[in-house]
């Protein structure tokens, strides 16, 4: 096949992929937004519509790339950045579902008062979308330092869930009461810890696909 369909082909997906990273992007902002308002109508639309855009565009993108090896049986570094935007793509779509799985949380936790350990909740979540940005941006701009900010902040993350689980485990030794909503608070602050680890993946996928070195996989 022409290098030129190649070249265009190539370029298509990662048109599509950065479309599908600012869509993950919104569907991941307004989670935290309607988290944050205890916003029903805003987290009934990213379970109903935002996420099932996510999934559409994710097939899309994996069909493409298979399409695309097959037609042109592309090699070294073609085929590296294909199987990337597979494997980016495959994580966008982790981070769309962990988006939507805490807009499904809202429902119970609307009519709780907000408690002081969501704060660091609001930090995880803040970190978490500057990870998702990052490891989008390094992808498709092929940028090494944000590959590196992605890594850092994953232990920032990392030390804010450790802190959560004792903080939420007194909160229903004071008040066995707030056993549901503590339960629902960890299930928010796993699903943003997730969220990073799948920004991660991404960081480190693209960092395989410039260097080709095996040892980011």
């Amino acid at each position: 096949m022409p290098r030129s369909r190649l070249d265009r082909e190539l370029g298509k997906l990662r048109r599509d992929l950065e479309a599908m990273g600012e869509l993950v992007q919104k569907v991941l902002r307004d989670a935290i937004l309607a988290l944050k308002n205890r916003d029903m109508e805003l987290s009934s639309k990213i379970i109903k519509v935002d996420e099932e855009e996510t999934n559409v565009l994710y097939r899309d993108i994996e069909e493409r790339c298979i399409h695309t090896i097959a037609l042109h049986q592309p090699v070294a570094g073609d085929l590296r950045f294909i199987s990337t935007t597979m494997n980016v793509a495959s994580n966008l779509e982790r981070i769309g579902d962990y988006s939507k799985d805490i807009a499904m949380i809202i429902p119970f936790i609307v009519n709780e008062k907000p408690e002081n350990e969501e704060k660091i909740l609001e930090e995880m979540a803040e970190i978490a979308e500057r990870m998702t940005k990052d490891a989008i941006d390094a992808f498709i701009n092929k940028d090494k330092d944000k590959v590196n900010e992605v890594n850092i902040n994953e232990n920032k993350v990392d030390a804010l869930y450790g802190s959560i689980f004792p903080k939420l485990k007194e909160m229903v030794k004071v008040n066995c009461d707030k056993m549901p909503m503590a339960l629902n608070l960890l299930l928010i602050a796993k699903y943003l810890e997730r969220i990073a680890d799948h920004s991660v993946n991404i960081a480190n996928r693209t960092m395989y696909a410039i260097k080709g070195n095996d040892m980011y996989l």
